[in-house]
């Protein structure tokens, strides 16, 4: 392998791709609310339309906990870490709204948290997402 560089995946648990109709909303008062790409018992990714007006983001500070939702599924108060948050620019747009992809990670999850949140993921993913040679790329 000369010339090609390794990474090591650092996730501690499997990340499972969200089926279809899976999302994430950010609160409170935020108006950040996606579609899940990727979920584990550690965190998720999910996409959201970014907000027009970008003043200093003064609701960011404020953002809590995190809710998940599917058809017949909710997951609410769960306290979370923003790992990245960045723009999508790979995909032509024919709009003006910008997308972005956040990353985030649970923190200090209560029993019940654990037990929900396992009951969502077993409920609401379709397969394994495979690790991938520059995963840890952001």
């Amino acid at each position: 392998m000369v010339g090609r560089k390794r990474t090591i995946e650092r996730r501690r648990n499997k990340r499972y791709k969200a089926v279809e109709g899976a999302y994430a909303a950010i609160s409170p008062n935020s108006n950040r609310l996606g579609q899940i790409i990727d979920i584990s018992m550690g965190g998720l990714c999910f996409k959201y339309i970014a907000p027009a007006n970008k003043s200093s983001d003064p609701e960011e500070k404020n953002e809590e906990s995190i809710f998940l939702s599917s058809i017949g599924y909710y997951v609410g108060d769960i306290p979370f870490q923003t790992i990245a948050d960045y723009e999508i620019t790979d995909a032509p747009s024919f709009s003006s709204m910008k997308v972005r992809k956040r990353h985030i990670k649970f923190t200090d999850l209560t029993l019940k948290q654990l037990f929900d949140l396992d009951h969502y993921l077993k409920n609401n993913v379709m397969e394994q997402v495979k690790s991938l040679p520059d995963q840890n790329k952001f």
